[in-house]
């Protein structure tokens, strides 16, 4: 996925590295409370607790800063949670529901950044290529879990199926992260579920 590295600077001494995590975690905040527009390089840098001049010295301008939050969320996140979640062929409902949870784990951390992200889709065409490209990882993702069933299907069409199955799991990931029906999460997951393992199986 070379597409998708942030083009910055590699610190190499143990100082560099630290700044930049500040600077890192400063502006998912800054992004996440003001949204893009609402936010500047001085905002991120006092945030930071860092000089300006320290912030361009890692980054051109916040939305190549932007980019490379979001290119970490996916690399980091969504790449490394859905590549380590494990299937119970015995068990295909807990299967179900173990996709279903780690799907949203990969979503949960920063949900408003996300939020921010998924309104920026529609504006701006860098953001809407890398949010399409985290899209189909996921979705590649959803047609190999089904693929292990394969012989248990009660569908035929797996990758539309997949494709009704990301887009119900994104709507409630969304429902629960980005809009905090928190309150709901449980019974959501435990529906989704049911609804998933009845169209795949039943």
């Amino acid at each position: 996925m070379s597409e998708m590295e942030p083009k910055v600077r590699i610190p190499q001494q143990k100082r560099s590295i630290e700044t930049k995590n500040r600077i890192f975690v400063a502006a998912k905040d800054q992004f996440a409370k003001n949204g893009f527009h609402g936010t500047n390089t001085k905002e991120i840098a006092s945030a930071a607790g860092v000089s300006v001049g320290s912030f361009y010295s890692y980054f051109k301008d916040k939305k190549e800063l932007f980019m490379a939050i979001f290119r970490e969320h996916i690399e980091e996140k969504i790449v490394r949670i859905l590549g380590e979640h494990q299937v119970d062929p015995n068990n295909r409902k807990e299967s179900v529901y173990r996709l279903i949870k780690a799907m949203l784990e990969a979503h949960e951390p920063y949900p408003q950044f996300h939020r921010e992200v998924l309104a920026m889709r529609y504006s701006d065409p860098e953001v809407d290529a890398v949010f399409t490209e985290m899209d189909q990882h996921s979705l590649g993702h959803v047609v190999r879990f089904i693929e292990q069933f394969r012989d248990k299907l009660r569908i035929e069409d797996i990758h539309t199926a997949a494709r009704i199955i990301s887009a119900a799991v994104e709507e409630i990931i969304c429902s629960i992260t980005i809009f905090g029906e928190d309150g709901d999460a449980d019974r959501l997951i435990d529906g989704l579920a049911d609804m998933i393992h009845r169209y795949l199986f039943d």
